[in-house]
């Protein structure tokens, strides 16, 4: 997993012991530095508000809230708020926020008020009542209850944690909701030496120093790694190897993203469900229960805003149990809130990544031979987005998005044949893409977390995907 802004200026807070500026971790601190855009923002690649506005937001108070390297800190700093009062970005226009953005940016923000920074506080001010909104939702004894899903974001919580209470939400590797920032923060109000040991663990993970969103994901990497190399992995030795940890990792309340991690959720659970029983290690679609809401499934409790990649891939794995008793009902389910989902356009967005070729890619997936009347505008929506040179991408092609929209093309075209000669071209374009670019490992970072993230791996196992996909439909160069 890449290295983010947000959860690095986190923990390049952390105060080396007995001084009050010098950093535990000077390569995180050193990271920012070097990690600032050129017109003085941080955050992924391809511009994403709200990306932009917290993963900047957070290094700005790091940097001008200490004296450290107090003249290179000062200058970033100053970029920093020049940046912020010049673009005035727009979140009303992402897709999807950033991870805890409603809890995270109001404290972010309370802080850099408190050390006089001069910043656009007015254009923030309406997340106040979508912060007010999520905190209605959930009991307070979940903020102290044990490792829940807000224990991922406890940093929201700034002067108001409670010290004593706090070691009840730590999981057993020493991280708070596997979260570097969050660990980080809890550590800075709270020193012990489980959250130490996680963070100096974390710290040797990136060659850059710079810190992950989450860590560790081996469950999430995995099943999403299986199920893009599906059309290559057919009785390989090592796919078994690796089906054996999902099966070893699966619970009564389903799959987290990792063994370190006992906060399961729907999309975990829904991928690796799917891939068990394909390879004959069927469970249950009863687990299902435990994420179902009156008109959806959700990934997690006390969410705000539904999954549609969680839905979809329920509705995925629901396609593997023709004997389930409670299977046409969960479909029906999932495909009348797939329906709305789509807002009236063509395509689907989602609150897991910011591609909409993702979300259409997971949603044709589990529709195609299901609901053919949501199928087929996402197909003409799809075909008519390629790129010239062959590629897909919403800011200009990239290969993850490009092999996204090729498996899209695929799926469905196995299930109607009366579009194959519709999309065979776009396909046999994209597959030239692909296989010139097959090498390149430069993913940019699309996948959401409290800031954008990329998982080379994932992203690596899905252009594969592609490739071998279009070999077999006869429009691929892989051979």
């Amino acid at each position: 997993m890449s290295a983010t802004a947000y959860d690095t200026a986190w923990v390049a807070r952390v105060p080396k012991p007995g001084t009050l500026d010098e950093p535990l971790f000077p390569a995180a601190y050193d990271w920012l530095l070097q990690n600032q855009h050129a017109d003085g923002s941080w955050g992924a690649e391809i511009p994403f508000a709200h990306d932009r506005v917290i993963s900047t937001l957070a290094a700005l108070v790091t940097l001008a809230r200490t004296g450290y390297r107090q003249d290179e800190s000062g200058l970033a700093a100053r970029r920093a708020v020049v940046y912020l009062n010049r673009e005035r970005l727009d979140l009303h226009n992402d897709p999807a926020e950033t991870v805890g953005f409603e809890l995270l940016l109001p404290e972010l923000a309370r802080q850099a008020q408190e050390i006089g920074l001069s910043l656009p506080y007015d254009d923030w001010a309406f997340v106040e009542a979508i912060k007010a909104d999520k905190l209605r939702r959930i009991p307070p004894i979940a903020v102290y209850g044990g490792p829940t899903p807000l224990t991922h974001s406890l940093e929201y919580l700034g002067d108001h944690l409670v010290p004593a209470l706090i070691a009840r939400c730590r999981s057993g590797n020493g991280s708070f909701g596997s979260s570097p920032s969050a660990t980080a923060y809890a550590y800075t109000r709270v020193p012990n030496d489980e959250a130490l040991q996680y963070l100096e663990r974390t710290s040797k993970i990136h060659p850059s120093h710079g810190f992950t969103y989450l860590h560790p994901f081996e469950n999430f990497e995995t099943a999403w790694v299986l199920d893009a190399l599906r059309p290559l992995i057919e009785n390989e030795p090592l796919a078994e190897s690796r089906l054996d940890r999902l099966e070893r990792a699966w619970t009564a309340m389903g799959q987290a993203w990792s063994n370190e991690c006992e906060i399961p959720d729907g999309d975990d659970t829904a991928v690796s469900l799917y891939l068990l029983s394909r390879y004959g290690r069927a469970r249950g679609t009863e687990i299902f229960e435990l994420f179902e809401t009156p008109d959806y499934f959700q990934t997690f409790v006390f969410e705000r805003n539904p999954s549609v990649t969680t839905n979809a891939h329920i509705l995925y794995a629901l396609r593997q149990f023709s004997g389930s008793p409670d299977r046409r009902r969960m479909i029906v389910k999932i495909v009348s809130y797939l329906n709305a989902a789509r807002g009236g356009k063509p395509y689907w967005d989602d609150k897991w990544h910011a591609s909409p070729f993702y979300a259409t890619n997971r949603a044709l997936l589990a529709l195609s031979g299901v609901a053919g009347e949501l199928v087929r505008p996402a197909v003409d929506w799809i075909v008519s987005q390629q790129h010239e040179d062959g590629s897909w991408g919403a800011a200009g092609g990239t290969n993850e998005e490009t092999a996204w929209a090729v498996n899209a093309l695929i799926a469905v075209s196995r299930e109607d044949a009366g579009i194959v000669s519709t999309v065979r071209p776009p396909i046999e374009s994209a597959s030239v893409y692909l296989r010139d670019r097959m090498d390149s490992t430069d993913h940019p970072a699309l996948w959401i977390g409290k800031g954008l993230y990329s998982a080379p791996s994932i992203v690596r196992a899905v252009i594969l995907g592609a490739l071998a996909n279009a070999d077999a439909l006869g429009a691929g160069t892989l051979t």
